[in-house]
């Protein structure tokens, strides 16, 4: 009875040991391929709003351009497209990068449960030869045949589960030939979906192309329209009207308010980074426009820079908001948090999503002139809540 309870024993640590070394790893790639489809499934929705509204935006200068509308009205579309197209790119780029690592991982799948599969058919393969070697004898008689009562009832008993073992077996080969069948089609499904992207990348980087040659033309025709300069301050100071409302919306989240991270952004004070190589044209405070006998306010600065140059992160944080916005242009908002944030406006490229961690220097996009007609520059704003700062004396 002893030898019969160690036997158990070490049959019941074999299985352990067996579930530890290869069955755990792949529930473990199990659980990564739910979670990159829970996010591939997200941004697929995510790109189809965009493309949604890309379209109605397509609409929208198409109108325009029958009713022949005035310059700007058709240069502020031409922008909105713009940065609708390079934010598709930007989701789209990082769809290939998740699904990619979904394939990955169930290519390793596939490659296992093949693996499996082979193991298992080879096993049932050496219990049918040895069946049909032994198959002359019946287990009845097998039993009978022994010593004594017990030990025969030890023989049926072992029969029992020699035949469970095979049934169990025959049930894994039929569980993994389906596993394997799903697997091939999913990861045909996924290679045909990166097809599809790529080749809908191609396509708004082609309108990419076009929306600036665009862009060029209806900028220079805008330039020479009448009153162009005063529409685009009215557009700046309702843009800025905006900002505020985006602000207060971000603020709502508690996290944002947190005093420790507040007190840890406030020592930074004249070590942010900044955030183009320039010359300041514009500084922080009222700015009067003696051509039109305004005075705006400018919520933060403006650095002359060269269309195309990186634009960097003052400090870390995330990327709270990415949108654009007559006057601004193409825009990030970062949040820093306990109620800090850095607005980066004037955008052409943007090399990060909405939600994204990104680290302090780290390149957010590329300087364009998207909602202003001054040349290539970056708008730069610093805020703690509702309060505009002056960037300069923060900034190293």
């Amino acid at each position: 009875m002893f030898e019969i309870m160690r036997r158990i024993l070490s049959i019941k640590i074999a299985i352990i040991v067996f579930l530890i070394i290869f069955v755990m790893p792949v529930f473990a790639q199990n659980k990564n391929i739910t979670k990159l489809e829970k996010t591939i499934t997200v941004r697929k929705t995510e790109l189809e709003n965009i493309q949604n509204e890309l379209e109605e935006k397509q609409l929208r200068l198409k109108f325009l351009e029958s009713e022949e509308k005035d310059h700007i009205e058709r240069l502020y579309s031409i922008e909105e497209q713009l940065n609708l197209n390079n934010r598709l790119i930007i989701k789209i780029q990082k769809q290939l990068d998740d699904l990619s690592g979904y394939i990955a991982d169930l290519e390793v799948n596939l490659e296992y449960n093949s693996n499996e599969l082979a193991r298992q058919e080879k096993i049932l393969l050496e219990r049918l030869v040895w069946i049909y070697k032994r198959s002359r004898i019946p287990p009845l008689l097998t039993a009978l045949s022994a010593g004594d009562l017990l030990q025969g009832a030890r023989r049926l008993y072992l029969f029992s589960l020699l035949n469970k073992y095979d049934r169990k077996i025959v049930a894994e080969i039929e569980s993994l030939n389906r596993q394997i069948k799903t697997e091939k089609a999913d990861l045909q499904k996924r290679r045909n979906s990166i097809a599809t992207l790529k080749s809908e990348k191609e396509r708004q980087a082609k309108n990419i192309r076009i929306n600036r040659q665009k862009r060029k033309i209806l900028l220079k025709r805008a330039q020479t329209q009448k009153g162009a300069e005063l529409k685009a301050i009215e557009q700046l100071v309702s843009a800025q009207e905006r900002i505020s409302g985006i602000i207060d919306v971000l603020l709502q989240n508690k996290a944002a308010l947190n005093k420790q991270a507040a007190k840890e952004f406030l020592n930074l004070k004249g070590k942010l980074i900044w955030p183009v190589r320039g010359k300041i044209i514009r500084h922080f405070g009222k700015i009067e426009d003696k051509k039109y006998n305004t005075v705006i306010t400018n919520p933060g600065i403006d650095i002359k820079a060269f269309a195309e140059m990186p634009v960097y992160a003052s400090s870390s944080g995330r990327a709270a908001y990415i949108s654009w916005l007559r006057g601004y242009g193409s825009f990030i908002i970062l949040e820093h948090g306990g109620g800090y944030y850095t607005l980066y406006a004037h955008l052409n490229d943007i090399f990060v999503e909405t939600g994204q961690f990104v680290t302090a220097g780290e390149t957010l996009a590329t300087v364009s002139e998207t909602g202003t007609f001054s040349g290539p520059m970056l708008h730069f704003e610093l805020r703690f809540g509702k309060e505009q700062l002056d960037p300069v004396p923060w900034l190293r």
